[in-house]
């Protein structure tokens, strides 16, 4: 026959088998029923919150685009000179008058700039 403590452990043991068999069999059925829901909401026609407020949110900013519409900049006389092609004219006012230089002084003089000729390679470009 069997112990008191051999019935105990039994008991136990079957307690134990029983949980973990519920608690897969809950597991189980919520995975089945996720897979389910994600499988129907794929194949239905309507649209789902998240895209509800995308796309609220899209016409909302539209609507503000069109509420705040920038207001077209007059076209420039000189396109290429905005563009930095050609040099632009400078107005009257904001030409620079050549400071005028005292006789005997001395200009300052800045010599050639030329690469160092201890340097191997060029600096942008890795050995």
């Amino acid at each position: 026959m069997m112990s008191e403590e051999q019935k105990e452990t039994a008991n136990r043991q079957d307690t134990v088998q029983r949980i973990q068999v519920g608690v897969v069999g809950l597991v189980a059925v919520l995975l089945l029923v996720s897979v389910a829901n994600f499988v129907l909401q794929r194949a239905s026609d309507e649209q789902s919150a998240i895209e509800e407020i995308q796309a609220e949110a899209a016409d909302r900013s539209r609507e503000l685009v069109q509420e705040v519409a920038p207001v077209p900049a007059p076209a420039p006389a000189e396109p290429l000179a905005e563009l930095g092609i050609t040099p632009a004219p400078v107005p009257e006012d904001e030409v620079v008058q050549p400071v005028p230089t005292v006789p005997g002084s001395r200009a300052q003089v800045v010599p050639d700039l030329e690469p160092d000729p201890k340097l191997e390679a060029p600096m942008d470009q890795e050995r």
